[in-house]
């Protein structure tokens, strides 16, 4: 594609906005989603985690204590069989862990052999918060027996308020991260459907606009190389937009072009060009149809003396009213063309009455009193008629029209000769 066309333009100022847009989309959305993932699993975290820590509070009254290594409340052992943390993850699928202290006494977290991890310690990061300051801590990379999660602690407080341990429940990176993944995934792909819709539409309206222009365009280049017959799509100049009004105006420069080439500046009448296009019209029609037409050559009688004797300027004005006498007698009749100089074609589209109509032009001809500064001039015509015969070409046809118009004007003019 010529990347100086404007096909290659519009293509360019559909595609790259919306590229911009989907990349923009995908550079906003992913961020957001992530934070917003993270939001919401630190916000389950933290309901899970205090839900454990309710639950751990609710089993047995008094105060939490380790004795012979085992973690109790009230002096009964807590959960010791690890069912406690064994609920959440079967519940949630999220692991569960109880300390006292900084040391893991229950949880469902296991060590690369299978066994769980009891006696493993939490990192110094997290004891600083949870059990130096008694706050709740959440983080995004724990690292937990040599694993990262996203984990959630709570500290774990006797009556008196001193923090003897903490509950931790945390959900694996790798299981969030694919969380991520696949949301990410899923808003990608329905950014680059969108796009390719949007891009769809978008380029086949943009081809639809170049397809018109470019029939605009055609449409001109065939009249700049005189086709001016050739026609231009309808649907073009019936477009309300701009496009239509493109096509209006290409339609209004033909039919200028045509007024300037295709009639005479003079009278008004066809040229010698349009007047042949007429005449392989109608024999065309006359071969489909086999209706006969009739061809007509007349000349004004004497025309080289009359412009001898008033001026050519005499001359012009005798041509310009006889041409509006040709044009009243032959509406919806024919066609009336200048031929040449002072002789002009006439072409009947039925050949019956056309010799009756033509003797009523001939003596509207006769009765005109054409005035040229206050000199009434009057004129007669000699014509030649020729009716269309089936061995006929134009060519035989105007030369038998044309040789009864010399044998009128060699023998007496002012008549009609016809066959």
């Amino acid at each position: 594609m010529n990347r100086k066309s404007i096909r290659f333009s519009m293509n360019i100022l559909a595609v790259l906005p919306l590229i911009c847009l989907g990349v923009i989309m995908l550079a906003v959305s992913i961020p957001v989603i992530h934070g917003a993932i993270v939001a919401e699993t630190e916000e389950g975290l933290k309901n899970l985690s205090h839900a454990l820590l309710e639950k751990c509070s609710v089993m047995e009254e008094g105060d939490y204590s380790l004795e012979d290594e085992i973690l109790c409340k009230g002096g009964v052992p807590l959960g010791q069989d690890n069912r406690i943390v064994d609920s959440v993850k079967e519940v949630s699928g999220i692991d569960a862990t109880i300390f006292w202290g900084d040391t893991r006494m229950l949880t469902t977290i296991q060590t690369e052999t299978g066994e769980r991890a009891v006696g493993t310690r939490a990192s110094e990061e997290v004891v600083n918060a949870v059990l130096g300051e008694g706050e709740d801590y959440f983080s995004d990379h724990a690292l937990v027996n040599d694993a990262y999660y996203y984990g959630y602690y709570t500290p774990m407080k006797n009556s008196s308020g001193i923090v003897v341990g903490m509950v931790f429940v945390g959900k694996s990176r790798e299981r969030v991260s694919n969380t991520i993944f696949h949301v990410v995934s899923s808003v990608m792909i329905a950014a680059v459907l969108v796009v390719v819709i949007a891009l769809t539409i978008s380029l086949w309206y943009a081809g639809k606009m170049v397809s018109s222009l470019s029939k605009i365009r055609e449409f001109l280049g065939n009249v700049a190389q005189g086709q001016l017959d050739c026609e231009i799509d309808e649907n073009l100049i019936q477009r309300p937009d701009e496009i239509g009004e493109m096509g209006r105006s290409a339609k209004k420069l033909q039919v200028s072009i045509l007024n300037l080439v295709g009639t005479d500046p003079l009278t008004g009448l066809y040229n010698r060009r349009n007047c042949n296009e007429a005449l392989k019209q109608a024999m065309q029609k006359y071969q489909e149809s086999g209706k006969k037409y009739l061809v007509v050559i007349g000349d004004i009688d004497d025309f080289k003396h009359l412009n001898d004797t008033y001026g050519h300027p005499a001359g012009d004005q005798v041509l310009r009213e006889l041409s509006e006498i040709f044009q009243t007698c032959m509406q919806e009749k024919g066609v009336a063309a200048r031929w040449g100089g002072e002789e002009f074609l006439f072409i009947y589209n039925e050949e019956e009455g056309a010799l009756h109509a033509l003797e009523g032009m001939m003596e509207k001809i006769r009765s005109a009193q054409i005035i040229y500064k206050e000199q009434k001039i009057q004129v007669t015509m000699t014509f030649g008629a020729a009716s269309c015969r089936d061995d006929d070409t134009i060519e035989s046809l105007i030369k038998r029209a044309d040789e009864r118009l010399y044998f009128g004007k060699a023998n007496g003019k002012n008549q009609i000769v016809c066959e």
